[in-house]
């Protein structure tokens, strides 16, 4: 075994020439005291609490049994890089990582931080990921039948107006609309210029926004757009993710009776349900597509948004509809593209006209 020299100062501040044996879990000091009496100490390892580098050597720190701090005077460079090969393990002479992972506090932090990301991710991603995929797998009668459920939900909320829904439901029967869906039309009473689509064929049009309209082809393109967002389940999809994440805190948090009521709470939230770019995007494109297949002038969409994004500049509850179907300056490009690639169209059904102005009268 290996010996090297170093001076042992004690906790009382005598100090001896030593020869120091060394060891990954031990290092004894033997030295001669005032009587020349040959003594040998024992230091544990894991009780080293500090070592002091120098530009020569360094300075080995122990805490004894006593609670006393003894000292190890190292100017033999080979003890030095024997002890850092020895007790590289140790907090005190691992690399920088090692020492901060030994202390069990930052350790218990890490774990901690590393449970809040996992958590974190899964809320933000993995979750709606799910809820989307739980949306695909959803049957079509199981929607209609939930959609149901939250229609009658809301218009308890609001004062319908019988006049206005007969006459608009009758409108969208003359459009022909092929969508899968048993489309069913609500016209509210409400100063927001608004409409929102529920799973499962449930359109509500606040008369606000009825009130904008000038053709019987913005309104078509207006029922249009949020039928498409029924039939491509634009809705569906967004509540599941909204539910998917409400059940995840539900479950986290142990309080599993608030799972029975998301969907009813979602109901209520449905007036806001924002969607994303592209979903407003290909609602827009399917609705012209339902136009064009109708023969509408599908040129109803392009002026529906004009005015949408011309009524948002008044700002205050009047301009909802823009926070939940925002208009970007894309979207309006890409209709124009669509209406491009289109010979232009005529609206043929004459009732139509006939119909829309009975609104007003």
């Amino acid at each position: 075994m290996s010996t090297y020299s170093a001076t042992y100062y004690t906790a009382a501040g005598h100090y001896y020439q030593a020869t120091v044996f060394l060891s990954a879990v031990t290092i004894t000091i033997r030295h001669r005291d005032e009587e020349s009496k040959e003594k040998d100490v024992y230091w544990l390892t894991k009780d080293i609490v500090a070592f002091n580098k120098q530009i020569i050597g360094g300075e080995l720190q122990y805490r004894n049994a006593g609670g006393g701090i003894e000292r190890l005077g190292i100017r033999d460079q080979q003890l030095v890089e024997a002890l850092q090969k020895a007790l590289s393990h140790h907090r005190v002479f691992g690399k920088v990582h090692n020492r901060v992972l030994g202390n069990s506090w930052v350790k218990l932090a890490l774990l901690a931080g590393i449970v809040l990301f996992l958590l974190l991710g899964t809320y933000l991603w993995l979750i709606p990921f799910l809820g989307e995929r739980m949306a695909k797998r959803f049957s079509k009668e199981a929607e209609i039948r939930m959609g149901e459920q939250m229609y009658q939900s809301v218009k308890l909320q609001y004062r319908i107006d019988s006049q206005k829904t007969a006459i608009l439901n009758n409108f969208y029967k003359q459009l022909h609309y092929d969508v899968g869906y048993p489309v069913s039309i609500t016209v509210v009473g409400s100063n927001e210029v608004n409409a929102f689509a529920i799973p499962g064929g449930h359109i509500v049009v606040y008369d606000a926004i009825l009130d904008q309209m000038k053709t019987p082809e913005e309104l078509a393109a207006l029922l249009g757009h949020e039928a498409s967002h029924i039939a491509l389940r634009h809705s569906l999809r967004n509540i599941f993710r909204s539910m998917a994440r409400q059940m995840f805190i539900s479950i986290l948090i142990g309080d599993h009776s608030n799972v029975a009521t998301v969907v009813v709470n979602n109901a209520d939230a449905l007036k806001g349900l924002q969607y994303s770019r592209s979903l407003e995007t290909e609602a827009d494109d399917n609705g012209m597509q339902l136009m064009e297949k109708s023969r509408i002038n599908p040129q109803g969409m392009m002026r529906l948004m004009q005015m949408l994004q011309k009524e948002s500049g008044s700002g205050g509850e009047r301009a909802a509809f823009l926070s939940t179907h925002p208009v970007f300056k894309d979207r309006l490009q890409n209709v124009e593209k669509q209406l491009k690639q289109w010979p232009p169209v005529t609206t043929a059904n004459d009732s139509l006209k006939t119909i829309f102005h009975s609104i007003y009268e």
